[in-house]
């Protein structure tokens, strides 16, 4: 590239910057923000509580904002509209530093570089300068082919899921992501360097191993497990700090004992509520790839977490939900019992909104 066109590449990365060193305008919002509702110690902001279907209820597919006195250190999933909700809930986040992903569907990852991008673009806003790492957790991949018969046949042998560094770098290497021009975008409005670091975790659901994920000097602490997700290597998550503990289902149909193993006396836990026993019909696909309200309520029996917060929200279970809570109160389970909504903020040291 000849040295004009380079620095004119850089001139229209810094133009589009300008909106970042304006003053924010969430500043002066009038009505209160969902960061405005996080207390000290572990929080959490529901930034999707849908599933991956668009619907006229308006929820954002899956994604979870986890804060540390009032730091947002953790981006659980990041579905389509988790974007638009980040966005809304005022939250900055130059400084985010653990990226966790259940599995690689679409509507758990749709959002994945946008939120990249405009991380940098509050560092610019925040006047810093991003040299840490992207540091991204999420399945190893299965090897499940896909099926040699036609429509499929061109896919025979070939594995229906990358390893999760697969598909980060996939997005952000320099020389093969798709979205590799972040590595000079970062650069042109002098917020930062993109690095990346990612970890593949086991994801054999028939282990019940718990795996450490990480452990940060001030406490914060992620283990992991895999999950039956049907041919989609999955993995559900544990984050503790300050004696409390949010558990994340993500998809699965919870068809052994792993998610009891992980979530056991939580304070929150999320689960997937994306189908009804009957609906879609048992004989489906779905049935393989997502929990009953049935078997949430076994669940939610022997972990015995503090909170159940029903999440994933789908066309088919949203208009059924007080149905759903009932299944769940008659299989035995008497902690609190809440819907997740969209900038839902939780604060487990605190009141809740």
């Amino acid at each position: 590239m000849k040295k004009g066109t380079w620095l004119l590449c850089i001139l229209s990365a810094m133009l589009l910057a300008l909106s970042a060193t304006a003053p924010a305008a969430d500043k002066h919002h009038h009505k209160k923000l969902a960061i405005d509702k996080v207390k000290d110690g572990l929080s959490l902001i529901v930034l999707g509580s849908g599933g991956p279907v668009a619907a006229s209820e308006g929820r954002a597919s899956a994604g979870y904002l986890i804060l540390v006195d009032r730091e947002p250190r953790i981006l659980m999933d990041m579905g389509g509209g988790t974007f638009k909700s980040l966005a809304q809930s005022g939250a900055q986040i130059p400084d985010l530093a653990h990226f966790l992903i259940t599995h690689l569907h679409l509507d758990h990852m749709g959002d994945m570089s946008a939120i990249v991008k405009t991380l940098f673009f509050h560092n610019r806003r925040a006047g810093t300068f991003r040299a840490a790492p992207l540091r991204f957790y999420g399945p190893e991949m299965n090897g499940i082919p896909f099926p040699p018969a036609p429509p499929l046949a061109d896919g025979a042998g070939v594995a229906q899921y990358p390893h999760t560094s697969e598909y980060v770098d996939g997005h952000f290497d320099i020389r093969t992501g798709v979205d590799r021009y972040l590595n000079a975008f970062a650069l042109g409005i002098e917020a930062g360097v993109l690095k990346t670091v990612t970890t593949d975790l086991p994801s054999n659901f028939r282990s019940p191993a718990i795996t450490t994920v990480f452990e940060d000097p001030d406490g914060l602490t992620v283990s992991s497990i895999a999950v039956n997700h049907g041919p989609v290597p999955g993995v559900a998550y544990r984050v503790e700090y300050g004696g409390k503990s949010i558990v994340f289902s993500g998809d699965t149909s919870s068809r052994t004992d792993n998610m009891i193993d992980i979530a056991d006396n939580a304070d929150l836990l999320i689960y997937d509520t994306a189908i009804m026993a009957d609906q879609p019909p048992p004989d489906s696909i779905f049935h393989k790839l997502h929990t009953t309200p049935e078997r949430i309520g076994e669940v939610a029996v022997a972990a015995n977490p503090a909170t159940l917060l029903l999440s994933h929200i789908t066309p088919v279970t949203d208009p059924r939900i007080d149905e759903v809570k009932h299944i769940i109160r008659a299989a035995g389970y008497t902690g609190r019992l809440k819907v997740a909504r969209d900038l839902q903020v939780f604060n487990l040291h605190g009141h809740d909104d």
